[in-house]
C-alpha cells in the first residue's frame, strides 16, 4: 500500500514539473509589456482618467517566504523579514494585470538595487516605443502642453529616475504636492492588490516556496502570474467589473509584434536622472492641479 501511495505521489510531482514547463514555454502570451502604440494607449489612458497621464504602470517588489531554503544560502535571503525569502519585482498595470516579472532575488536586496538591472524598467529609456511616445498634459496656465517618454509610478524606495515617479516624502497639507502625492499612493496600491490577490488564490505562495532549487520557485511564481493575466483575459470577456479599493459583489477578483531594443545611448549621470526626475515629478503636479478642477484631458 505504501508503494502505491509514493508511485502515486511521485507520478503527481512529474506532472507538477511538466506543467511548470508548459506554462513557462509559452509565458510571453500572457506576461509582456506593450508592444504596440495602440496596447500602450490602453494602458496610458486608465492612468491619464485619474491624474497620470504618461504613466503605464506601478512598479514593486514582493517578497515570498522560501520555507525550504538551503542552509548556504540563509544570510543572504534574509533580509528586512525575519524569515529567509525571494523577491520578485513586477511591473502591474491599472487594471492589476502583470505586464512583467524580475527575479527571483535574494531577500536581502532592496529595491533599489534591483532596479539598477532590470530590464523591464530600463526599457522606458531604451525601448523606441516607450522613450519616443508623446502625451498630454495641463500647463501652469491651463493650456494642453505635450511631453515625450513613458514613466511608471513606485514608492519612496526607488531611485530618483525620470522613468519611476514616486511621491513626495513631507509635503504640506492641502498644497498641490500634497494632493498629487495622495493620488498617486493610491494609485500605486494596485501592485501592492495585485500581490495580495496572488497570495490569496495561491496557498503556495502564501505559506512559502517548499523547494530548495530556487529555478523551480521562480517557474512556480511566474506560472501563478501567468494564471492570473489569464483569469483576467477570461473576465474581461465574460464583461465583469473589477472592484477598486473595496470588492464588488461577484467582481471574481476578491476572495470571501514586438518593437526591437536600441541599444543604450551613453549612461547619464545620477544627477541629470535626479534632474528630470524633479523636472517630470513637478510638472505632474501642477497638471494635477488643474486636472482636479477640469477633468481629465480627452485624447
Amino acid at each position: 500500500m505504501s508503494a502505491i501511495v509514493l508511485h502515486l505521489h511521485l507520478r503527481g510531482t512529474q506532472i507538477f514539473y511538466l506543467f511548470l514547463d508548459a506554462i513557462i514555454d509559452m509565458q510571453d502570451e500572457q506576461i509582456y509589456m506593450p508592444s504596440n502604440l495602440t496596447a500602450l494607449t490602453k494602458v496610458e489612458s486608465f492612468y491619464n482618467s485619474v491624474g497620470l497621464p504618461g504613466c503605464c504602470g506601478s512598479v514593486d517588489v514582493v517578497h515570498i517566504k522560501w520555507s525550504s531554503c538551503p542552509a548556504g544560502d540563509f544570510n543572504r535571503a534574509k533580509g528586512k523579514e525575519s524569515f529567509p525569502s525571494l523577491g520578485f519585482q513586477c511591473i502591474t498595470d491599472f487594471n492589476r494585470r502583470i505586464l512583467s516579472v524580475y527575479g527571483p532575488h535574494f531577500g536581502s536586496r532592496n529595491d533599489m538595487d534591483i532596479v539598477k538591472t532590470d530590464n523591464n524598467v530600463g526599457e522606458m529609456r531604451s525601448n523606441r516605443l516607450l522613450r519616443e511616445a508623446r502625451w498630454s498634459y495641463y500647463g501652469h496656465d491651463g493650456h494642453i502642453r505635450s511631453n515625450r517618454g513613458m514613466y511608471l509610478i513606485c514608492d519612496n524606495g526607488y531611485l530618483r529616475w525620470p522613468t519611476t515617479i514616486c511621491p513626495f516624502k513631507r509635503a504640506e497639507t492641502g498644497s498641490p504636492e500634497d494632493y498629487f502625492s495622495t493620488n498617486l499612493e493610491g494609485i500605486r496600491k494596485d501592485v501592492e492588490c495585485t500581490f495580495g490577490i496572488l497570495k490569496k488564490r495561491w496557498r503556495i505562495l502564501n505559506n512559502g516556496f517548499y523547494h530548495r532549487d530556487i529555478r523551480i520557485c521562480e517557474k512556480i511564481f511566474l506560472t501563478c502570474c501567468w494564471m492570473n493575466n489569464f483569469m483576467l483575459d477570461v473576465m474581461e470577456r465574460g464583461n465583469i467589473r473589477v472592484g477598486r479599493g473595496a470588492p464588488l459583489g461577484f467582481d471574481g477578483i476578491w476572495l470571501s509584434g514586438a518593437m526591437e531594443i536600441e541599444p543604450e545611448s551613453a549612461e547619464e549621470n545620477d544627477r541629470d536622472l535626479s534632474f528630470q526626475f524633479l523636472h517630470r515629478r513637478s510638472l505632474l503636479v501642477n497638471h494635477f492641479n488643474v486636472f482636479r478642477r477640469k477633468g481629465p484631458i480627452k485624447n
